[in-house]
């Protein structure tokens, strides 16, 4: 009790009003030691909390994991056959999607073929069109795929690294 003799809050009504930053209950805590202590070891467990929330990785943890994927890396041939298998897995996928829309072999022979027209024409005009801007504007076009080339050509040797493979002898 505090010493104008009215009687303390509920604790949620008290922690509830923390919330608003307000209210009756805020008030009398001000003015009564037992609830101002109570409110102080909720803002010590509060802050508390926050810390354990999201603690630090120790500072050589990215150097430690880099040094073992370095370490330990992946046979090309696992990576091969998992290119296989995703490129296996999407066209048995497309096949099952084709024939579940009712397709027959004749049919997907057609539309392979269609395709393949499709493609020509498409291969056909990037030509024409690539040949055309050759033409007229050759020195521009050489110097902006030469800055394409130096710039992918640098993003891959910083995404790469600059670890040194030993030859084979």
């Amino acid at each position: 009790m505090s010493q104008a003799q009215t009687p303390c809050p509920d604790l949620e009504v008290l922690f509830a009003e923390v919330a608003e930053g307000r209210g009756p209950a805020l008030d009398h805590s001000k003015t009564c030691p037992a609830c101002a202590a109570v409110l102080e070891e909720h803002r010590e467990l509060e802050k508390d909390l926050f810390k354990l929330q999201d603690p630090f990785p120790p500072a050589n943890f990215v150097p430690q994991v880099m040094a073992k994927v370095a370490a330990a890396p992946v046979p090309a041939s696992v990576e091969l056959r998992t290119g296989f298998a995703i490129l296996g897995s999407a066209l048995a996928l497309a096949f099952v999607i084709f024939v579940a829309r009712g397709a027959t072999a004749g049919q997907l022979g057609i539309s392979v073929a269609h395709w393949a027209v499709e493609l020509r024409a498409i291969l056909v005009g990037l030509i024409t069109g690539v040949a055309m801007a050759w033409k007229t504007a050759a020195v521009p076009v050489a110097a902006i795929l030469a800055a394409l080339l130096a710039l992918s050509l640098v993003g891959l040797k910083k995404l790469a690294g600059t670890t040194d493979v030993p030859a084979k002898v």
